[in-house]
């Protein structure tokens, strides 16, 4: 390992540590020092690393909006180079700040391609842990019962297969025991408490501690021992506010303010609501300004989709959103029994084009090309979309219940984009394509985009060998 990729990894290993341990400010140092190295050597996975974890500390210290400007920055390199397993953790952040803006339907939308994601990859540390965090959502929507299913989802997957994540498993005690207190179910709340108080992370970690007494007080809360509750509320309190972690205050103090009245000590009530209330506050006013800069998280994460899914050449869907919509579709396939089908199509000779006219005029023909295939695309849109691979090359992705017909769609797209021309001052220059194509009729096994494109790849190969300005078509008959 050379020197920089072990400073790269450690720099990572102690972030993550760090920000389990809820050091965020700490955390913060560390990212923005692996972010600093990986920019510097084009690590790009680095570079996501620290914009991840950076928006996941800023956002506990209750600086949204420098979380969620992390967050854009971690999704226009996820959307350009992430794989799914990067995709899992955008996910993660945009239920964050969907929680924070109170947004629980789009919270649990979040979690819920979080689980369909990790599920499909076999992640089940992080689909046990997604299950739970969809739990603390409905529990906080009172859905107690439905909570307690996915409570005993996110246990079972634990259990499981990963049997030695206690930190986790006590994570989704915490939920049994907020679901039975919600469900008056005191004495199941109380014989849980006991299960998770020996937890050596309680015991270690101060703010996994805090969370535990948290959940504590509200159980004494809930038998009217508010006494009891006061105190640990109060060392809760202190747990957090050493961290800075305001999103945790905030619930504290509503919390203390509620004991207080019910003690008939309204003075401290009034203390403690005053400074939730200074809490809330500078949260709402980060929200709005926020708003305020166009940083508001539905309106700008639909734009920043818009662009990082769309060649901004010629307007027509980029690799990465050809690549997972094309997942999408072969996933559903075995549902619809629709088959997909893949043409590549890449333009004859397109090197000399460009070193005998000038790139300008071979931006002109890539962008005739686009504009020639969403022609024929839009004869069927909710069933084509067209993407730019990549410099002259593009896919059209159809899906077709019968693929004896994708011979004739091809014939379209090749004339459509062979009847148009360039215009080079008074010359006309043609331009020719070779289409490689392939559906999975004939290759039933393909559960992925690169699987289709292999050998789609090979049929355009086929075509430029045989000579060029032609379609490969390889089927059953011939594959």
């Amino acid at each position: 390992m050379n020197a920089l990729l072990y400073h790269l990894t450690r720099l990572e290993s102690i972030i993550n540590n760090l920000f389990s341990d809820g050091k965020y400010k700490e955390a913060i140092k560390a990212a923005k020092e692996l972010l600093n190295s990986a920019n510097e050597s084009d690590d790009v996975k680095g570079m996501m690393n620290a914009h991840l974890h950076l928006a996941g500390c800023y956002y506990f210290l209750g600086e949204i909006e420098t979380a969620f400007q992390h967050i854009l920055e971690y999704k226009k390199l996820c959307n350009e180079y992430g794989d799914d397993r990067d995709k899992y953790h955008l996910y993660r952040l945009s239920a964050l700040i969907y929680e924070y803006e109170q947004d629980l339907s789009e919270a649990k939308k979040a979690i819920e391609s979080c689980i369909e994601i990790a599920e499909e990859l076999e992640m089940y540390y992080e689909v046990s842990g997604s299950y739970n965090t969809y739990c603390s959502y409905l529990i906080l929507e009172g859905n107690y019962e439905e909570a307690l299913n996915y409570a005993n989802k996110a246990l079972a997957i634990c259990e499981t297969h990963c049997p030695r994540e206690l930190l986790l498993q006590c994570h989704i005690y915490l939920n049994f025991v907020s679901i039975h207190i919600g469900m008056k179910e005191l004495e199941k709340a109380e014989q849980m408490l006991k299960k998770i108080e020996p937890n050596l992370y309680i015991n270690n970690l101060p703010h996994e501690k805090a969370n535990f007494l948290y959940v504590k007080a509200t159980f004494h809360c809930a038998k009217g021992e508010f006494n009891e509750a006061l105190q640990l509320l109060n060392e809760s309190y202190q747990i957090f506010a050493a961290y800075q972690n305001q999103i945790k205050l905030k619930a504290i103090l509503k919390t203390i303010a509620a004991v207080y009245e019910s003690l008939g000590d309204y003075k401290k009530s009034y203390e403690a609501m005053k400074n939730y209330i200074k809490i809330t506050e500078k949260l709402y006013s980060d929200r709005l300004a926020s708003k305020m800069k166009d940083f508001d998280i539905q309106q700008s994460i639909k734009a920043i989709e818009k662009r990082a899914n769309v060649d901004s050449l010629t307007g027509v869907y980029n690799r990465y959103f050809l690549e997972t919509t094309c997942n999408k579709w072969l996933k559903e396939n075995k549902k619809s029994g629709q088959h997909i089908c893949c043409a590549i199509i890449d333009v004859d000779s397109f090197k000399v084009i460009n070193d005998t006219y000038g790139h300008l005029l071979g931006d002109e023909v890539i962008k005739g090309i686009a504009q020639a295939c969403l022609k024929v695309a839009n004869e069927d849109q909710e069933n084509t979309i067209v993407g730019r691979y990549g410099g002259d090359e593009f896919i059209v992705l159809f899906k077709e219940s019968q693929p004896k017909n994708i011979m004739e769609k091809t014939k379209k797209l090749h004339n459509e984009i062979t009847s148009f021309h360039v215009n080079y001052f008074s010359q006309e220059i043609k331009v020719t394509v070779s289409i490689g194509v392939v559906c999975t009729s004939s290759i039933p096994y393909a559960k992925k985009f690169a699987q289709l494109f292999k050998v789609a790849d090979q049929a355009l190969y086929m075509a430029k060998r045989q000579g060029k300005n032609q379609i490969v078509y390889l089927s059953n008959d011939n594959c």
